[in-house]
């Protein structure tokens, strides 16, 4: 087993010809046939929980609406209706079960958040290198940036 999971950024061409990169995971999920897809989720530490859109829960056979009604509030202050579902994920071929909650907007992107993440993982943005890492908190690599953080504080 692997002591975490490195992702190269992800990369998006806007209008223009402008393009973005940003950090992403490869994410694993079960469709309701049985075959595995993976999806790039944004890794977002500003987002609390993990998301996706509505129109992600039937492909997954999973009816949204089932969920936990929660009301999901984006940074431009407006909230949009949600169910939260626990949902079988894998990375790299370890499964975990995460939160996730799919969202009444087609638009909406797909998140990566803190609830169920960031507990399990020490979350790592290299920009300088367009590569962001999850390295499992129990992990000696963990301690490790631990310990280089500690030392930055106390200087």
């Amino acid at each position: 087993m692997s002591n975490g999971y490195v992702f190269p950024y992800g990369i998006t061409l806007s209008e223009g010809g402008k393009i973005t990169t940003f950090p992403v995971a490869e994410v694993g999920f079960t469709t309701r046939e049985g075959e595995r897809i993976t999806l790039f989720l944004l890794i977002d530490s500003g987002a609390t929980i993990s998301a996706l859109p509505k129109t992600d829960a039937e492909a997954l056979g999973i009816v949204a609406e089932n969920g936990v009604p929660v009301l999901i509030v984006g940074i431009d202050g407006k909230s949009i209706q949600g169910w939260r579902h626990e949902i079988s994920t894998t990375l790299q071929n370890e499964q975990y079960n995460l939160p996730f909650v799919f969202l009444n907007n087609e638009e909406a992107p797909r998140i990566l958040g803190r609830e169920g993440t960031f507990d399990r993982f020490t979350v790592i943005f290299q920009e300088d290198r367009q590569r962001s890492a999850l390295v499992k908190t129990q992990a000696e690599e963990s301690s490790a940036i631990g310990k280089t953080i500690d030392t930055l504080a106390s200087q």
